[in-house]
């Protein structure tokens, strides 16, 4: 109905320009929209376009199956660009090593026909490392014995530091977004297929090195944490995915005989208060039973098209209103406890009883390493359950765990970020932050702070660098709503270079498109512009939080590599890391100078005004630390 003339001549589809079509498509991510177009929309596949990639045909593949052919590798220079696959996790079982100078010549070595110490001896000369995902290649070397070699580009890395909102990750993703490659999946290729592919997988990756280096020319700080952060952490990342942690499976045995007794008879306590039988685990089963028969009230419930929510979220709200929801909540713990790390763990260990996580460093956009399969890095720290868990991840036999861990690290550096000099002198005092800040909000002496108002102070101190609001305080605390509102107004009064510094952060993000941490790391933020209010302050929460928790990323990265170079003497190996903390092995007798070593080495890490403090313990178990 609106008042517009239709020509149909100025929509016919085979007058677009296909080229501005597909950069358009792409541009927007509309990967398979590409490739799905009419013929007549489609670029002529001989069209010369400067910006598509074209594989050398002169290009050729020398493959190396024998001890004599390894000679050949002297033809390397000291810079190669490699990709490496390997039949098991974390670089076991070594298939293929393909490696080029970039010149139109690549070197596929057939790793089960080679032998590995006389691969190491013709790889010796080569300095550096130019690869897609280096952390793989980098374990088939540990498991070949063969040196490693400096990280000097890694474009998976690099495509994530230069926009870590992008979504697409894989070799072939990137090459179709990033250098115009329209090639079949490189992914999943066939022993046969990778010979007959070398040469055009090391030219996809020489192209993307050399378009991330110019993009990178334009952002020079994020150039330089590539260089001082990220590139040295993917080789300490490698060891401690290939070393892997001793898991205790007996122990683990028999905690899951008692959590199966604990879960019956949790079972059998909600049947007996729903008077009947019934799947917990069925959301429409369980709000039947709330709901209909117990006919709990439904004011404030969430509704969906099935019915009234189960979600912990609104089982909350009915916690004072009936013994059932309690027990269901302890029931959803232990089941999946149960299902997740005691019943899932014990199948996923090495020959040797070994857990091997895979640590990514391109999947949160604060730059924080995420661990999964398995996830090691979520098992619940505060539960007598979690703890239990955590007891089975053993030291091996005459060896001790160290943990260190940065004491309240988020808010040092906020205080710092945002030049809050009476927070800066009240860490650098030694003073108990969350008493004083509570002091100062209740008006009251340290002395007359009780255990609650601490309580209120310490979920404000922690909640507000994640943009914490009223409602978000009143459901962490249960204080009423405008106590919750007074509370967070007289706390910016008494905290107003925090609020000073949230404010610069969020016009920051406006005017320039992005936020970064203190050593450059990049956030873009297209969302602080959107029309939905919802999405913008998500955006702004997110404009808030990433240069703290990246700033705390980029320094226990930075800590990571210090700690690496000197635990060798000691015969130790880092094996975790779990957001503040590591988590580190050694001999027995080396446990006391190792945890000093690592405190030293992380409190001074990098020279702040403001005190940071490692606390570190000891112990023969996980759940002892």
């Amino acid at each position: 109905d609106a008042p517009i003339t239709l020509d149909l001549k100025e929509v016919d589809g085979t007058k677009c320009d296909p080229i501005k079509l597909r950069d358009l498509l792409q541009k927007l991510e509309f990967r398979s929209l590409v490739r799905q177009l009419p013929e007549v929309m489609q670029v002529d596949a001989h069209h010369n376009d400067p910006t598509s990639f074209v594989h050398d045909s002169n290009a050729k593949t020398v493959v190396i199956d024998s001890n004599k052919d390894l000679t050949q590798l002297s033809n390397l220079k000291s810079m190669v660009y490699v990709f490496g696959r390997s039949a098991g996790k974390h670089g076991r079982d070594p298939r293929w090593l393909l490696l080029s100078s970039g010149d139109n010549v690549t070197y596929a070595v057939n790793l089960a026909k080679v032998d590995a110490t006389k691969l190491a001896k013709a790889l010796k000369h080569i300095k550096s490392l130019v690869g897609y995902d280096l952390k793989s290649v980098l374990e088939i070397l540990i498991d070949l014995n063969v040196a490693i070699p400096k990280v000097e580009h890694d474009v998976l890395i690099g495509s994530f530091l230069i926009n870590c909102l992008r979504r697409e990750q894989s070799l072939s993703e990137l090459a179709s977004a990033d250098i115009g490659y329209d090639g079949s999946p490189l992914e999943e290729l066939t022993d046969e297929d990778l010979q007959t592919r070398a040469s055009e997988i090391m030219a996809i990756i020489k192209a993307l090195h050399l378009q991330q280096i110019e993009e990178l020319k334009n952002m020079p700080k994020v150039a330089a944490l590539a260089h001082e952060i990220e590139w040295p952490v993917i080789e300490v990342l490698a060891r401690m995915e290939y070393e892997g942690i001793k898991l205790d499976t007996g122990y683990l045995e028999v905690f899951n005989v008692e959590l199966e007794d604990q879960i019956s008879d949790l079972e059998q306590e909600i049947f007996g208060h729903a008077n009947k039988e019934f799947n917990i685990s069925s959301p429409s089963q369980l709000a039947d039973i709330l709901f209909e028969e117990l006919q709990l009230p439904t004011a404030g419930i969430k509704k969906g098209k099935t019915g009234y929510s189960t979600a912990a979220k609104e089982l909350d709200k009915l916690r004072s209103q009936h013994p059932i929801i309690d027990l269901i909540t302890s029931y959803r713990e232990v089941t999946k406890l149960k299902s997740t790390y005691v019943d899932t763990l014990p199948k996923q260990v090495d020959d040797n009883s070994r857990l091997h996580t895979t640590f990514a460093l391109t999947v949160a956009q604060t730059g924080r390493l995420s661990s999964n399969d398995p996830n090691l890095q979520n098992i619940p720290v505060r539960t007598e359950l979690g703890k239990r868990i955590r007891t089975a991840f053993i030291a091996r036999p005459q060896h001790v765990l160290v943990s260190a861990d940065y004491s309240q690290f988020e808010l040092r550096l906020a205080a710092y970020l945002a030049d809050d000099k009476e927070l800066i002198k009240m860490f650098n005092d030694g003073a108990d932050v969350h008493t004083a800040t509570a002091a100062q909000v209740y008006g009251r002496q340290p002395e007359d702070v009780t255990k609650h108002m601490r309580r209120d102070a310490k979920v404000i101190n922690f909640g507000v660098l994640y943009g914490m609001s009223p409602h978000g305080l009143v459901q962490a605390t249960g204080m009423a709503y405008d106590a919750a509102k007074n509370f967070i107004d007289k706390y910016f009064e008494i905290r107003k270079p925090i609020l000073d510094y949230m404010n610069e952060l969020k016009e920051k993000a406006r005017t320039d498109g992005y936020v970064e941490t203190l050593f450059g790391r990049r956030r873009p933020m297209p969302d602080i512009h959107s029309s939905n209010f919802m999405v913008r302050q998500g955006a702004e929460r997110a404009a808030i939080n990433m240069p703290i928790q990246g700033t705390e990323a980029d320094l226990m990265k930075m800590a990571m590599v210090a700690v690496d170079k000197k635990l060798g003497e000691y015969d130790a190996k880092q094996l975790l890391q779990i957001h503040d903390s590591i988590l580190v092995e050694c001999p027995e007798e080396n446990g006391e100078t190792v945890a000093k070593l690592l405190k030293e080495t992380m409190e001074n890490i990098y020279q702040l005004p403001v005190k940071i403090t490692v606390d570190t313990s000891i112990g023969k178990n996980w759940g002892e630390l």
